[in-house]
């Protein structure tokens, strides 16, 4: 275990790189297990019983989910929640900072360049004691030491707005892995619909003979791959959308906190 941790600690890998990687494998493992336990067995049943009956399986749930196709789909669908489930505790503990009682301690009064560097100082103790990036203090300090260097709010204030569009377009960048995945769920449906209809085609000159079971099982993984991916694919696209809503009143919030605490209370040095 020792020698684990140490190869990690010289690969340097980010936290975020490790958590999607094991997330990803977690996510194989736990599928793979409940479809061999479940969905293979009655998908199986199924199939045989309506092949006995020269018709097509009733289209229970598994199987819509038999195949492949939606395994993988499914298999994406969690991996992508992981990702958004930390994404969204990175956000939650950023919104605690914003409403930490410790902001409206630091501005009671008017604050002048002197007075300044001392607040710097508290702010600098409580970013080193957050256990994650605190956006609000990052943002404070920054707008202060602008301040201090110019003697000027407008540099304050555009100190502080830089810093919160930089923490923006990281965020959005950091949503690339779950939007790829989004859009890799339908491409994934639809190779099962190509698949599905290729068999589909192939199989048609045993359906004229009058055995229609094997066409029409086939025709059912094309379309059972596509309603899988689309149904995946809109719930997953919600949660995104959450997560990106709560991410935007991160950023607002921050905003909003450095005018009212901030830059409403600089004082301007003669």
């Amino acid at each position: 275990m020792s020698d684990f941790k140490s190869l990690l600690k010289e690969l340097d890998l980010p936290r975020d790189f490790i958590f999607q990687i094991s997330s990803l494998f977690i996510s194989i493992l736990i599928i793979h297990t409940i479809y061999l336990l479940f969905i293979d067995p009655a998908a199986s049943k199924e199939v045989i019983e309506a092949a006995n009956q020269n018709r097509a399986p009733e289209r229970t749930l598994g199987v819509i989910l038999k195949d492949f196709e939606q395994e993988a789909c499914i298999i994406l669908f969690c991996w992508a929640m992981s990702i958004i489930f930390l994404k969204w505790q990175q956000v939650s503990k950023q919104l605690a900072y914003l409403r930490d009682d410790f902001i409206d301690k630091l501005f009671l009064n008017k604050v002048n360049r002197d007075q300044a560097k001392d607040i710097i100082t508290k702010i600098e103790e409580w970013d080193s004691n957050s256990s994650d990036t605190n956006l609000i203090a990052d943002s404070l300090w920054s707008g202060l030491n602008s301040f201090i260097a110019t003697n000027d709010v407008l540099d304050a204030k555009n100190s502080c707005q830089s810093v919160c569009d930089n923490q923006a377009m990281r965020i959005e960048s950091e949503l690339s892995m779950i939007k790829y995945i989004i859009w890799a769920i339908p491409s994934v449906g639809f190779i099962g619909t190509v698949r599905g209809i290729g068999e589909a085609l192939s199989q048609a000159h045993i359906a004229v003979e009058g055995n229609i079971a094997t066409m029409t099982a086939s025709l059912g993984v094309a379309f059972n791959s596509t309603f899988v991916a689309l149904v995946v694919s809109i719930f997953l696209m919600f949660f995104l959308h959450q997560l990106q809503l709560l991410q935007d009143r991160l950023i607002t919030g921050a905003n909003d906190r450095c005018h009212k605490k901030l830059l409403s209370r600089l004082s301007i040095e003669g």
